[in-house]
């Protein structure tokens, strides 16, 4: 008896593994399918197709260089801005309008060479490059085949929504304890946090919403490039707001720290804050 439930213990142990593994090589070769398709790997490509999607390449890789290097310039200095004893607010703001407009630009770049890839593709390869788990599973949840495609992807993303926002708000958890804060300090620094949150809900939805819509466009036959730059605009719109608010949080956040608070507080004031930037 003992044996068996051994033996069925290390199965159970086993089947849990290999699913796991499963699983991770699935989440992999979702996120490499348009990397293979660029090398031939999935969409069968020819010889002229791979040099051409090789000189598409090179000259985004060119093109972008120079904005990338100065994109890196101005978060060294957002850093250095937000760190400050009085950050100035109308500087902290005029720096972060630069680092949208090269951040869009960036994208509508993205944006041309992603095009110019697809001009390269026969309607099969176009087909197999669109073709994702995703798709076919948002189909069979909804009723039309575009609207279904987005519901699959909208679930998916707010399952990964929820795990993000607990892993937030356990690395939140660590930084109330490094900064060894009070009971009242702890009720505030939550109260300030749902504020915020609650201000810039309807920003990150709306934000959300215009990623999936300009995904599905872009796996249309024929995508409007017009409507796609315009999703681009509307996103540095967004995500410019959203900077400026999370910065006007972190003021508010200072004001109830004490003098050794503050010190520590302010050595990662500027940690993480281009990254947040960066999510369109």
């Amino acid at each position: 008896m003992k044996r068996s439930v051994i033996v069925g213990m290390i199965c159970m142990f086993v089947v849990a593994g290999m699913s796991n593994l499963y699983a991770q090589q699935n989440r992999g070769q979702r996120g490499q399918r348009n990397v293979q398709c660029q090398k031939g790997e999935r969409c069968n490509l020819s010889d002229a197709q791979k040099e051409q999607m090789k000189e598409a390449r090179t000259k985004y890789a060119k093109q972008t260089l120079d904005i990338k290097n100065e994109l890196n310039e101005l978060q060294a200095k957002q850093q250095t801005l937000v760190s400050a004893e009085k950050p100035n607010q109308s500087q902290v703001y005029a720096n972060i309008d630069k680092m949208t407009a090269l951040k869009k630009e960036l994208h509508l770049q993205k944006l041309d060479m992603r095009m110019e890839m697809r001009s390269f593709l026969t309607e099969e390869q176009l087909l197999r490059a669109d073709a994702r788990p995703n798709h076919r599973k948002g189909m069979k949840q909804g009723r039309g085949g575009k609207k279904g495609m987005a519901q699959g992807r909208m679930q998916g993303k707010r399952g990964q929504g929820k795990m993000q926002g607990k892993r937030g708000m356990q690395a939140g958890k660590g930084k109330r304890n490094m900064l060894d804060l009070n009971d009242g300090q702890q009720a505030k620094m939550k109260e300030l946090r749902l504020a915020h949150m609650k201000d810039t809900k309807s920003l990150r939805d709306e934000a959300e919403e215009l990623r999936l819509k300009q995904r599905n466009l872009m796996t249309d036959e024929n995508p409007d490039k017009k409507v796609l730059v315009a999703n681009v605009n509307r996103l540095a719109d967004i995500q410019n707001t959203l900077a400026k608010k999370k910065f006007d949080h972190k003021m508010e956040v200072r004001q109830i720290l004490d003098e050794d608070q503050l010190v520590i507080f302010m050595s990662r004031a500027g940690k993480g804050f281009h990254r947040g930037h960066n999510r369109w």
